[in-house]
């Protein structure tokens, strides 16, 4: 594989926290494996979410989940960066002490909640389609925590600074969505960089797409960023390469490729 495509998901290739990907992304994912490109969906989700909705094409890609900090290929795990178990505590009491915020962890093979009321369950389960797993005390929590999520009731803009203050030593922390703000041990940045270097992908030839902040460090480290059209303006300021359809852009990418036009 030569060249790389990264793509965030909700947002980007979906509305936010909707579950059907559309078909004319598993054909543009069909078309990239058979050049010798390689499409990784990175998101926020994890891993059996992420493989679910891309199941007709799962063999044919990679999967960034929880914002990088695991790399999934061929149904395997291939690194991982977790939570230290103290700061992650920390980080579920600071969370349960913040009004209109719920908690979430997403260890290696399940979510875990301590749900202030039902309104959390129902997002998750009902809208979502999520499986969780309910605890009552920070001991039940997972070992391997690689994403924290924090659903907050009212806007998640309001509480970015404050999460930030108190963590931004310990974690990255990032508005991933109205509603959210994610907590990771890593970044889809730095996913990307591990991505090139488990398949031998020279950094110049990497695309990513995306429309949020935590987005923006795959954005800048790949050679050609693209920031889709309904993303906020000062992200649409920073990113001159707009988008209103990954699969459209893709068929565009695979046919300058084509042609034999240096990216």
């Amino acid at each position: 594989m030569h060249t790389l495509i990264a793509s965030d998901i909700d947002g980007t290739l979906i509305p936010e926290e909707t579950t059907v990907i559309p078909e004319s992304v598993f054909e543009q994912v069909r078309a990239a494996h058979e050049k010798g490109f390689l499409f990784v969906a990175a998101s926020g989700r994890q891993y059996s979410s992420l493989r679910t909705l891309f199941a007709p094409v799962a063999d044919k890609m990679a999967f960034l989940a929880e914002n990088g900090s695991g790399l999934y290929y061929q149904d395997r795990l291939i690194c991982c960066d977790a939570f230290e178990p103290e700061v992650a505590m920390e980080i579920a009491q600071f969370v349960q002490n913040t009004p209109n915020c719920e908690f979430l962890a997403d260890g290696e093979e399940e979510i875990c909640v301590i749900p202030k009321s039902q309104q959390l369950l129902h997002q998750l389960v009902d809208v979502q389609k999520l499986q969780v797993r309910v605890v009552k005390h920070w001991e039940e929590l997972p070992r391997n925590i690689m994403k924290i999520a924090v659903w907050c009731t009212d806007d998640a803009a309001q509480h970015d600074a404050a999460f930030r203050a108190a963590f931004c030593d310990r974690a990255f922390v990032a508005v991933s969505g109205h509603s959210w703000i994610d907590f990771s041990k890593s970044n889809k940045g730095n996913g990307v960089r591990a991505v090139c270097r488990q398949f031998g992908i020279p950094m110049e030839r990497t695309f990513a797409f995306g429309d949020n902040w935590n987005d923006v460090t795959m954005l800048d480290a790949v050679a050609h960023p693209y920031i889709m059209q309904s993303a906020q303006p000062a992200l649409r300021e920073k990113y001159p390469q707009t988008c209103a359809s990954v699969p459209e852009e893709m068929k565009k990418i695979l046919q300058i490729y084509a042609k034999g036009v240096a990216f």
